[in-house]
């Protein structure tokens, strides 16, 4: 009951409750349901921030070639554009931390050995190993 209470007056402190009290249909809008979340491999491609292909050593951290750079995010697009919903939820789900995805996605490749997803930066960011 107490986290119900904190979360109600987060959402009086925000002004949210008197938006939603107001304006009721933009609660759909603010908090969406996972299963009104429709994924096409567009609709994610489209909101996709890829990695920059040059070879300028002055921002690259990571020292992944523009070869590198650009088969692992080939796969990274065929695999989004072959996927089923389900495993495309489940993309989604691991690189924004729930099914809706946000407005940016951004990609990174690195020297690492494992992906990992950054859910709590804005813009929320993939980050793929170059294998």
């Amino acid at each position: 009951m107490r986290q119900i209470k904190q979360i109600k007056k987060g959402l009086i402190d925000t002004m949210l409750w008197t938006l939603i009290s107001e304006r009721p249909d933009v609660a759909q809008i603010i908090f969406p349901c996972k299963s009104s979340a429709v994924l096409t491999p567009e609709s994610i491609l489209d909101r996709i921030s890829w990695p920059t292909m040059t070879d300028d050593d002055e921002d690259d951290d990571d020292d992944c070639s523009v070869e590198d750079k650009s088969r692992v995010t080939g796969y990274l697009r065929q695999f989004i554009q072959n996927a089923s919903t389900d495993e495309l939820k489940a993309l989604i789900k691991f690189w924004v931390g729930w099914e809706a995805p946000k407005r940016t996605l951004t990609v990174e490749i690195s020297n690492g050995s494992l992906p990992r997803s950054s859910t709590c930066n804005t813009p929320t960011s993939i980050t793929l190993p170059r294998f």
